[in-house]
């Protein structure tokens, strides 16, 4: 999403320079000019609880700020490097924008991030201060958040958005082994992906409810397709052989993006069976719309899914943790004529709130209140 907002801004004619982490410890800092903006990506020694650890990203935000006439900072959280603006005094910019994707805190939190998050809460709590705004991706999300509570004068609720088209064929520069290629490609040479669901092997993502799901399903001809990889992923294939579902749960691991983008668009609809708020927004449910596909999700409180998914409208909001709900709303969409119907009433929805021009007009209006 990030990386269509800097699109964006670019074409309507803003200067924008950015500073990410490197995923790899191994690679040193680089700059880049990409899609007309400055990539700085600085180093790390590796994550600790999740969060890149990169000492130097506190010095290249000094010299950044040092360096260039800066207006907007728009910092993303959560971020430990962000902390680094407390650091600087605020004539090094005129307005600080603070994006805030989600809480730390989930409903089951790591055990070391419960221990830390109070110290880490100090320096958020400073920042939250500091920030002349609070971008928050959906309203659900605003009104359940703590952190966000003694602040809510400062938040303005603008959602995520993509770009309406996607490449769908290019040179794949991914070696994963994690890729089942001649599985992936059989099933995209026949149109037979069935029900879609993307995200990370882990326990939030609710795919052990989604399993048990399709073991109820009468209709034994119906298919689930997960793309991801994770810390649960054999205790999920061990379930789905228990279950006796290995014919129709397949598990394809980790894909390219293009081959991603061709699942999206030749599954039968997508299915994101999230069972806590962590999963703040679902941008995923946008990239299924964007497609033309229904969806099916869950009514997790404080989760922006709900407001993403319109019931009975785009697609289904069921139960979170409910298998017979969802095997109920699986049934539902394999009727064709209601996925198609949802599907197209998504793809307007998408087209006319979630397309990223509308977003950069919104954050943009943001930056020059």
């Amino acid at each position: 999403m990030m990386l269509a907002l800097i699109k964006q801004q670019v074409a309507a004619g803003l200067s924008v320079s950015v500073l990410a982490h490197h995923h790899d410890p191994s690679k040193p800092y680089s700059e880049s000019q990409e899609i007309g903006a400055t990539i700085h990506r600085i180093p790390i020694l590796g994550t600790l609880l999740f969060v890149p650890l990169a000492i130097s990203g506190f010095w290249h935000l000094k010299r950044l700020l040092k360096a260039k006439r800066v207006d907007i900072v728009h910092a993303h959280l959560p971020n430990v490097t962000c902390f680094g603006l407390l650091l600087f005094p605020r004539y090094r910019y005129k307005k600080l924008i603070l994006h805030w994707h989600s809480d730390v805190i989930g409903t089951k939190p790591h055990w070391g991030i419960k221990l830390l998050y109070p110290v880490y809460r100090i320096f958020e709590k400073a920042l939250l201060r500091r920030a002349d705004n609070i971008i928050v991706t959906s309203h659900n999300y605003l009104i359940s958040s703590k952190p966000l509570a003694a602040f809510q004068d400062k938040c303005t609720v603008i959602p995520l958005g993509l770009e309406d088209t996607v490449e769908l064929s290019g040179t794949n520069n991914d070696n994963s082994k994690n890729v089942d290629n001649e599985r992936v490609d059989s099933m995209l040479d026949n149109d037979n992906v069935g029900a879609l669901c993307i995200g990370r092997l882990t326990y939030y993502k609710g795919h052990e409810f989604l399993i048990r799901a399709m073991s109820l399903l009468k209709d034994k001809q119906l298919t689930l397709s997960i793309v991801g990889t994770g810390e649960e992923g054999d205790k999920l294939k061990a379930l789905a052989s228990k279950l006796g579902v290995n014919e129709q749960v397949r598990f394809l691991g980790h894909v390219d993006d293009t081959t991603l983008n061709l699942l999206i668009q030749r599954c039968d609809f997508l299915v994101l069976p999230s069972i806590e708020r962590t999963e703040a927004f679902g941008l995923v449910l946008l990239e299924a719309m964007r497609a033309g596909k229904a969806c099916i999700c869950t009514n997790v409180e404080g989760s922006g899914m709900s407001n993403v998914v319109e019931h009975e409208k785009t697609g289904l909001v069921v139960q979170q943790s409910d298998s017979h709900a969802l095997a109920n709303a699986i049934a539902r969409l394999n009727n064709k004529t209601i996925s198609d119907s949802y599907g197209e009433l998504g793809r307007q929805r998408f087209a006319d709130d979630y397309l990223v021009d509308k977003i950069e007009k919104s954050v943009r209006a943001l930056y020059l209140q």
